[in-house]
């Protein structure tokens, strides 16, 4: 049988090792799944903000490049048309007033001044051929694309030219001029440097280039193109209509993100461009830290995880231990996890307990079962002499009255024990009235909690309504300043006109000769007015540019309180929704309190019962004293049962035998 026990537990061992291994299994997968989700989410997510925060960059930066090239545009256009609706111009075309060329090439000469990049204006007539020059040499352009489009009275920007005679890369803008009836009597041109395009592109960028309509490179950030070079980009998808943003791995020795923007006066295009990998590196490495330490993780939740299942298979397994001794016919106690205050130290100690028990029930058993043999032979003897032993019988009675007596004594004490029962269950019952006075209060307290966090959540609700408002607020003051700048930008070009029209008054009063003395100083402070009014609005432009960003600057931190405040609003949601959950469990409380409460109210009649029952019994064992006084009278009938108590007593010896032998099954 021990061999039995032996192998039914090597049997179990197996099933043992697969519980724990499916059990750590679980944990981890548990633990692990959803970090694994999480670290994918995580890692897609930071790659896909950092491109998209990349083209959001590259897109601005586009649009500023534009916009910086297009205020150079403006310029020349409001020089060269501020030239050709000069009276002085109009009147040296017609040839009516005399005007010498010198006076115009002075003329010229001033409005170049203005924007200093040292280009030059030309005046050509209508058969393409230039009449001055602020320097250089005339040319003859009736062939130009853009003379052929200001004669028809359009203004005009070329695409990428090469100047003839110097051999530079640049770009012509020409506007017509025209007599009182509207009639084009000539052109007004001016050329602009692409070298002067490459430096803005080099100052504003990294890496940047402008293409003209026919997708012909004119400048670029990194590089000076030269009047042989030509790169034609004609097919390439960044110079597609209008503006986007793509990223193209394939055409280049390292993959770019690159943005481009048309602009709307001379529909060139501005492409910017950077490094795919660089822009994603931070992205990448924030990534790959994320996942390192997503790794860690879920290490530590192995580890974590075969901890904790190591704690509950180990005292399973003890217990399994201690039931595999006991097939065996041994009562072996669990010394470990005893202390454990859980349901598997509860489970190690009711199988302590059990084992206990049983090793005294069968210790008892066995000792009655010796006791039950040797009895069996006594009486087998004392049936013999039973006759003669009467007296020793009557004494045995008085013992038992005796022990009746002594049996009414402690049916006594046990009644004054259930009276103590019953003084420690009116304990029980003050004790659950407080705790249900306790739980009344506190269901009053999470109500009021739960009235608060309505209205904390109200007053969030208005707030984002007020936040909405100053958002509204700061755009509307974004617009003025938008405006505001246009009109300084009327100003500045008013400013500009008034300079020419001093400079024309100068010339006319030169020609007055004395009398015009006194018109020429007034014209000179008029000229001075004038320049002063264009740095004073250009002054204007740069402040209203720093309001403009701080505006925009504001709307975005606008934008990111009401974000805030809608997670706060969230979160406020959920609180409100867990507090009316405990208000829910509060109420469950109360009840099963006043439950308690019943139940000890049933205690308390059921003691009264057990006393009126111990208070019977006492009463029983006092006549059972007395009837043992009789029971001497019937011991002549005992005399009579006396051989049939010893034919019994053969059988209850042979029982006795047969229970010693199986007893022997336990060590």
């Amino acid at each position: 049988m021990a061999n039995e026990g032996k192998q039914s537990k090597k049997a179990r061992q197996p099933g043992q090792k697969s519980i724990k291994t499916r059990l750590i299994a679980v944990m981890v997968a548990v633990v692990s799944i959803p970090l694994i989700v999480s670290l994918a989410i995580s890692y897609f997510s930071s790659t896909n903000k950092a491109l998209e925060d990349a083209e959001t960059s590259l897109s601005w930066q586009a649009q500023y490049i534009a916009s910086e090239f297009n205020t150079v545009i403006k310029e020349n256009l409001d020089i060269i048309q501020s030239v050709a609706s000069n009276p002085t111009t109009i009147v040296y075309m017609e040839g009516t007033a005399g005007i010498s060329d010198e006076v115009m090439i002075q003329m010229l000469q001033a409005n170049d001044a203005i924007l200093g990049d040292g280009n030059v204006i030309a005046i050509a007539d209508t058969t393409g051929m230039q009449v001055v020059k602020t320097s250089g040499t005339l040319t003859d352009v009736s062939t130009r694309e853009y003379y052929q489009e200001a004669l028809k009275g359009n203004s005009y920007i070329s695409n990428v030219l090469v100047n003839s005679i110097t051999g530079d890369r640049m770009i012509t803008m020409c506007v017509p001029i025209k007599n009182e009836n509207g009639d084009v009597i000539g052109t007004v041109q001016r050329n602009y440097s692409l070298a002067a395009l490459h430096n803005l592109l080099a100052d504003k960028t990294e890496d940047a280039f402008v293409a003209d309509r026919n997708n012909i490179m004119a400048a670029h950030a990194k590089m000076e193109i030269s009047a042989e070079e030509e790169y034609d980009l004609s097919g390439t998808p960044y110079c597609a209509e209008g503006s986007g943003t793509i990223v193209d791995k394939t055409s280049f020795d390292t993959p770019l993100i690159m943005s481009y923007y048309e602009d709307d006066v001379t529909g060139f295009k501005v492409v910017v461009s950077t490094d795919y990998n660089k822009a994603m590196a931070s992205a990448n490495s924030s990534a790959m830290i994320s996942i390192v330490i997503g790794v860690l993780m879920l290490v530590a939740a192995v580890v974590i995880s075969f901890l904790m299942a190591k704690s509950f298979t180990d005292p399973i397994m003890e217990v399994n231990e201690s039931l595999a001794q006991l097939a065996d016919g041994k009562f072996q106690t669990i010394n470990k996890f005893t202390k454990q205050k859980d349901e598997f130290g509860a489970m190690v100690n009711n199988t302590n307990t059990v084992i206990g028990k049983l090793s005294g029930i069968v210790n008892s058993i066995k000792a009655s079962s010796d006791t039950v043999e040797t009895s069996s032979m006594e009486l087998s003897d004392m049936a013999s002499q039973i006759s003669q032993t009467t007296e020793d019988v009557a004494n045995a009675v008085q013992e038992i009255a005796s022990g009746a007596t002594q049996q009414a004594d402690e049916i006594q004490s046990a009644s004054e024990n259930v009276g103590n029962i019953g003084d420690a269950v009116v304990d029980v019952q003050s004790s659950t009235n407080d705790l249900e006075g306790l739980a009344g209060r506190m269901q009053e307290a999470s109500e009021a909690s739960s009235a608060s966090l309505s209205n904390l959540q109200e007053s969030s609700n208005e707030m984002t309504g007020k936040i909405d408002e100053i958002s509204t607020a700061i755009s509307a003051t974004q617009n003025a300043v938008t405006n505001i700048n246009d009109k300084v930008e009327g100003i500045s070009s008013i400013a500009t006109q008034t300079n020419l029209l001093s400079l024309n008054a100068s010339i006319e009063a030169a020609r007055a000769g004395e009398a015009g003395r006194g018109f020429a100083v007034v014209a000179e402070e008029i000229g001075k007015l004038a320049e002063d009014s264009k740095n004073m609005a250009d002054e204007i432009r740069k402040e209203m540019d720093i309001l403009l960003e701080q505006s925009k600057a504001a709307v975005d931190a606008a934008e990111s309180i009401k974000d805030s405040n809608g997670n706060q609003q969230t979160a406020l949601g959920e609180t409100l929704q867990s507090v009316n959950s405990m208000l829910e469990d509060i109420a469950s409380t109360v009840g099963g309190v006043q439950r308690i409460a019943a139940g000890a109210e049933t205690c308390e009649t059921s003691k009264n019962s057990v006393v009126d029952t111990m208070s019977a019994l006492s009463a029983i064992s006092e006549e059972n004293a007395a009837s043992s006084q009789e029971t001497g009278a019937s011991m002549q009938e005992l005399s009579a049962t006396v051989t049939t108590l010893a034919e019994s007593a053969k059988g209850l010896k042979d029982v006795a035998e047969k229970l010693n032998q199986e007893m022997a099954f336990f060590k």
